[in-house]
């Protein structure tokens, strides 16, 4: 599950500004900035307009304004899942215009400040993550249908998902499905839905005081038991410790 610390978008520092952090932040750091920008990367590197960089938490930080004033979108967020493989922290990527980020900042600060969407967060962070990242993904064949595709399982995990209605809703066949959504996000889509389905629930348990029984059924398990079962396997902690965790959290409130 993903979950935002905090955030800014469009903040502008003058031509002071520089963050120097050797212990970095407790969480990702994601950063979309777009002016000119100096950081340290091993060494000195000059960044151009519209540059993309994620680090991971506790890396050293050293970055600021070069050649006038500073302005940046960024993001401090948590993850309990694994990151995608495609992912190259610390790496600077310019956009040049190929992926809308500053859309995606909109999103993620309106379900961060005023849904509190956190679903809806994992998707984005996920989503922007992929289109930065892997390149030769926005080259393969219906990459946009999967992306699509995926933005729906995210959205509805307890809808019954099956491989037939995924390829149906990409328009493509399923063999065809199965060998384009792995290459595209690096896991096949059953594997997909099912993590959609244990965020969703994680999500319920946290943050709502529906049952076990009753969160099953709303991610689209018919079996509580194999809900309970899978969660555990893909967590580590049962449904029920996930629920007592968060209820003796809140006592001691």
């Amino acid at each position: 599950m993903y979950s935002i610390t905090r955030m800014g978008c469009n903040c502008i520092h003058d031509e002071k500004f520089l963050i120097d952090s050797p212990g970095g932040f407790d969480g990702y750091l994601m950063l979309f900035v777009r002016t000119k920008a100096l950081f340290r990367l091993g060494g000195e590197v000059i960044t151009e307009p519209d540059t993309f960089i994620v680090f991971k938490p506790h890396t050293p930080l050293y970055y600021g304004a070069c050649e006038g004033k500073y302005v940046n979108d960024w993001i401090i967020f948590n993850c309990t899942e694994g990151i995608s493989a495609d992912v190259r922290f610390g790496v600077p990527v310019e956009i040049n215009g190929t992926v809308d980020v500053s859309q995606y900042f909109k999103l993620l600060s309106d379900c961060f400040y005023r849904s509190e969407n956190m679903e809806a967060v994992g998707f984005l962070i996920r989503a922007l993550m992929s289109e930065v990242f892997a390149e030769k993904q926005t080259e393969l064949p219906h990459y946009r249908e999967l992306l699509d595709l995926r933005g729906k399982i995210y959205a509805s995990p307890e809808t019954d998902w099956t491989v037939e209605k995924m390829a149906r809703t990409a328009g493509i066949s399923e063999p065809y499905l199965y060998k384009l959504y792995k290459l595209a996000f690096g896991v096949t889509c059953n594997a997909d839905l099912i993590m959609s389905r244990i965020e969703k629930a994680e999500h319920y348990l946290m943050f709502t005081d529906h049952n076990i029984e009753e969160i099953a059924y709303l991610c689209g398990y018919s079996n509580t038991v194999h809900f309970s079962r899978q969660f555990k396997q893909i967590r580590g902690i049962s449904p029920s410790e996930v629920r007592s965790a968060r209820n003796e959290k809140r006592g001691e409130m």
